[in-house]
């Protein structure tokens, strides 16, 4: 931690209590970087306490990792700067940086990795550098975005060859930052008619010779998600139009405006400065047109305006749009389905965007190379770490068979079918690793062991047709077993009709009694996508409350 820091609060949810507990780090040591003071802060927890926070998470081959707390980072001195009348109660001194952990799912195959020089090894779709002084210059420069990006491609291209659209660096240790997840760098634009955005090239700095487009950096396990994927790459082409200008003066509102598409009609975006692409703006019934927020259909897409800007269909297919005047009327991304959108709209046709911005020239991106290096300070990835990395780089690329819980698909189907990803390590040669067996990236079924606190008879499906009957049977492997006298699946099912929530989301539970520490409980699903959450409870003391386990919430079925 950057600066003379005592002690550092960390928030963390807790199974046991059934609230956030905050604990408190004291400093273990001093040290200096650039004449800087450093603070250092060494937290342990031991195997009970993990569990205690992300026992019951949801976590599966659709969503990789898992949330483990919030830490509060003092702002920098510049930005706290406030006047004694501004001071308040110091809260606004704070931002919070929250930290995910990698999950990785048992049954993750195995890749072959093979070493390209000192420091440097690679497998079919991940290279590992290591790099012991990476994101040092940050706490020089006092500014998190401040990374050696260009070390590490430069590193790169001394054993690979110059041929990839971008550049994906992940880093293998936390990255803790309250500015971002995640970023894009555009580092050369021939498309002309982006909007603020021009042709440039600037790849030579990056090592590249004219290639090279673009550079993201995911600070976590982040980048194994596919909206954060899709939602970067997607920042090659978006949004860079002035859609203050274009919408007539509207102020505009949400994440990062500037970069992001603003609230409008018709149509999800994957980059929306004010809505996540789990919600959009439909038709509200009645006569007057009025508008409501609803669910996406799943898969979410990327908005026709980003298809055309990649060049992937032309201005006949872009829809006249409803750029609505409140743009800051929503405090959270992803309101009640059914909420009003209030205020008026401004009509934006193709010819408002022609006139402002010009027509899109360039090359068609119906095809997008990117290779993923993930970073590690101290030592070469492990097997598993490896298997971990190349895995999910390489789902990144999958035609089908990958969509989300919330709905977000592969890169290829996000654009329709119309553009595919290739994230593939290639040699100087042109060749590549072959797996045997092949990656098996697609529907992939959950381990028998997944749940933790049980072991089924047999794995649960990736992928089924509607109808279908499965028997969820095992036997319980909690610590308490001896204890537990009924064992409970919840399914959740998504993509049905909407419940009396209306948040799109319908569970249904069904329990067995356990005899001789075993269950079975026949399950039925509907088209849609699933997950499943087990629940263990054991005998309990009369009148008293009996203790319930929950599971992990395990997602990654789909039903067709």
């Amino acid at each position: 931690m950057a600066g003379d820091v005592e002690t550092l609060e960390f928030e963390r949810w807790s199974i046991a209590a059934g609230e956030p507990v905050v604990e408190t780090w004291t400093r273990t040591a001093r040290r200096t970087y650039d004449s800087r003071p450093l603070s250092v802060f060494d937290p342990v927890w031991d195997e009970a306490a993990l569990w205690d926070t992300i026992g019951s998470e949801r976590r599966g081959f659709d969503s990789p990792l898992v949330y483990f707390g919030a830490l509060r980072v003092p702002k920098r001195e510049e930005l706290t700067d406030a006047s004694d009348e501004d001071a308040g109660d110091g809260e606004d001194d704070f931002d919070e940086a929250h930290i995910v952990l990698p999950a990785a799912p048992l049954n993750l195959p195995e890749s072959r990795v093979q070493q390209a020089g000192r420091g440097v090894q690679y497998a079919s779709h991940v290279v590992n550098v290591v790099f012991p002084g990476f994101g040092d210059r940050k706490l020089g420069a006092a500014d998190d975005y401040a990374l050696e990006l260009e070390e590490v491609t430069r590193k790169f291209y001394e054993f690979f060859p110059d041929v990839y659209d971008s550049i994906a660096i992940v880093s293998a240790e936390q990255y803790p930052s309250a500015q971002f997840n995640a970023f894009h760098w555009n580092v050369r634009n021939p498309i002309a008619g982006l909007g603020e955005m021009e042709v440039f090239d600037g790849s030579d700095y990056f090592g590249s010779d004219g290639v090279l487009r673009s550079v993201e950096f995911y600070r976590d396990a982040g980048f194994t998600t596919a909206w954060t994927s899709n939602h970067e790459i997607g920042h090659q082409w978006a949004d860079f139009w002035d859609w203050s200008a274009l919408a007539g003066g509207i102020e505009r509102a949400g994440w990062n405006p500037a970069s992001h598409t603003p609230l409008l009609f018709p149509g999800e975006t994957l980059l929306g400065a004010v809505l996540r692409s789990i919600w959009r703006v439909g038709l509200a019934g009645g006569g007057e047109p009025s508008y409501v927020i609803e669910r996406t259909p799943a898969p979410s897409r990327y908005h026709p305006t980003t298809l055309y800007r990649m060049g992937l269909i032309g201005p006949d297919e872009l829809p006249e749009l409803v750029v609505f005047e409140e743009q800051g009327q929503f405090d959270d991304t992803a309101p009640d389905v059914g909420t009003a959108v209030e205020g008026e709209g401004r009509a934006v046709h193709f010819n408002d965007v022609l006139a402002l911005h010009g027509a899109r020239s360039g090359p068609v991106d119906s095809s997008w190379r990117r290779v993923t290096i993930v970073v590690s300070r101290s030592r070469p990835l492990s097997a598993e770490e490896m298997n971990y990395w190349n895995f999910f780089a390489a789902r990144h690329a999958a035609r089908s068979g990958v969509t989300t819980f919330g709905g977000m698909p592969s890169f290829h189907e996000a654009t329709g079918g119309r553009a595919v990803l290739d994230t593939a390590v290639e040699r100087p040669d042109g060749s590549r690793i072959v797996n045997d067996p092949p990656l098996r990236v697609s529907d992939v079924p959950i381990d028998p062991g997944e749940f933790r606190i049980v072991r089924l008879d047999e794995p649960v499906p990736g992928a089924m047709t509607a109808g279908e009957r499965i028997t969820f049977a095992g036997r319980v492997t909690s610590s308490a077993a001896a204890d537990v006298v009924e064992v409970c699946v919840q399914q959740a099912h998504i993509d049905g009709p909407l419940d009396e929530d209306g948040d799109g989301i319908r569970t249904v539970t069904a329990c067995d009694e356990v005899s001789g520490y075993r269950f079975s409980i026949p399950l039925t699903f509907d088209r849609g996508r699933h997950g499943l959450h087990v629940r263990l409870t054991t005998r309990a003391d009369e009148g008293a409350e009996p203790d319930r386990t929950y599971s992990n919430f395990i997602t990654g079925i789909t039903v067709r």
